[in-house]
């Protein structure tokens, strides 16, 4: 029998206590000592743990505070497997006892931390949020959150220099980002917003022709129309959706292919990586196995002409992929995909929010849903008032010329960010 979450910290209780013999052989250990506090304990965790205890992770996702699909097991674990040994992140583990009668420990928190050489910003350690996420919000119980981020972040001072830390790309005002605060204040330690922007999202009950004619016009919405008509003098136009665990695998296939017949190419699209594409295979079959990923599909006359990968977690959408085909640009494949998913996810009474992972700004989609959804980066002092304000005054600078060297760069090749 695989060993549960809980047996994984190397220097948790006596042997006896967790009610095993002595004798008994010890698990797996973790890259460094657990630490009990109030019934609290605390651990890293490798990737292979962590596949080992897979339901344990997924139980966690089920009860926690805000859903957060890119943590999800079935996503989460299939890009550390596939990423370069350098860029793979340290997971941190909360377990509490005695939530449940005849349970031990129960998995309470799940942190992903950035590797050390993927953590710039002179002091300033990070959550991991790979190129592949919109999000990089921790999983934790609704019960005890508060508890196990004021755990976790006196954990953290501990065990490394770090000034602060950072948690990118959390729902403004949501449910963790309103904790993460009440965590800070409760164990006296600063907080501070390095970054906000908002980014388009769907609410449910929209309706596509309000949101056209209010974001883009009532201009774009008949230029739509006009373009649907043209490309229905070709053959039919037919949208569906892809939601059976063969439906998506088949699906998946024929995105990676039509993603890589675009612009991106040989750079940008899954299959030009071999691990990308792995991953991306690996994670929709697994999410679609458990009612969590879709794949939307548009064609004329039984040819792709655009697809979009939509992932899901406790009532909330995330629009992670589109791709098009190229040579019937001129007709907007793209927004005629947007348009008819925008009718199918609105009209579905199981999702309150469809998020678009898009960035701030974008130049298709912000047109077409007018709604957004504010996103923040919260650094959360660890240790030292001095060292944090300095190291988050650096953090700062380093966005701001990050993103001036972004915007040349995408001058300099002629395209427009997305």
């Amino acid at each position: 029998m695989t060993a549960p979450f809980w047996t994984l910290n190397s220097v948790a209780a006596p042997a006896a206590s967790l009610g095993y013999a002595r004798a008994r052989p010890r698990p797996r250990r973790v890259a460094d000592d657990g630490v009990s506090r109030d019934g609290f304990w605390m651990g890293t965790l490798s990737v292979e743990q962590l596949d080992d205890n897979y339901d344990a992770w997924r139980d966690l996702a089920l009860r926690s505070l805000e859903p957060n699909a890119f943590l999800e097991p079935g996503f989460a674990l299939q890009l550390a497997r596939h990423a370069p040994a350098r860029s793979r992140p340290r997971f941190v583990g909360v377990w509490r006892e005695g939530v449940c009668l005849g349970e031990a420990r129960r998995l309470v928190g799940l942190f992903a931390l950035a590797p050390a050489a993927a953590m710039p910003g002179g002091g300033l350690a990070r959550l991991w949020l790979d190129k592949q996420a919109a999000l990089a919000a921790p999983l934790l119980d609704r019960d005890c959150a508060e508890d196990v981020l004021e755990r976790f972040l006196d954990w953290l001072a501990r065990s490394g220099p770090a000034a602060g830390v950072v948690f990118p790309r959390l729902v403004e005002d949501g449910p963790l980002h309103r904790a993460l605060l009440a965590a800070a204040r409760r164990s006296g330690r600063a907080a501070v917003r390095l970054d906000r922007f908002e980014r388009a999202m769907l609410a449910p009950g929209s309706d596509p022709d309000e949101l056209w004619t209010r974001g883009a016009g009532k201009k774009a919405l008949k230029d739509l129309q006009r373009r649907r008509r043209r490309l229905a003098e070709q053959g039919a136009v037919e949208f569906s959706i892809a939601s059976s665990p063969k439906e998506v695998r088949d699906a998946l296939e024929e995105f990676l292919t039509l993603e890589a017949s675009g612009w991106k190419g040989k750079s940008g699209a899954l299959l030009a990586d071999p691990a990308l594409s792995a991953f991306s295979r690996g994670a929709t079959r697994l999410l679609a196995r458990e009612g969590k990923c879709r794949v939307a599909r548009l064609t004329l006359a039984g040819r792709p002409l655009a697809m979009g990968v939509v992932i899901e977690s406790r009532g909330r959408a995330y629009f992670w992929k589109i791709a098009f085909d190229e040579e019937f640009r001129a007709q907007a494949p793209g927004i005629h995909l947007l348009y008819e998913l925008t009718r199918a996810q609105a009209a579905r009474a199981d999702i309150d929010m469809t998020d678009s992972c898009a960035i701030a700004n974008h130049p298709m989609i912000d047109r077409f849903w007018p709604d957004r959804v504010a996103i923040a980066d919260v650094a959360v002092q660890l240790r030292g008032a001095v060292g944090f304000d300095a190291a988050c005054r650096f953090d700062t600078l380093r966005r701001g010329l990050r993103a001036s060297a972004k915007r040349v760069f995408l001058r300099l090749l002629g395209r427009k960010a997305s």
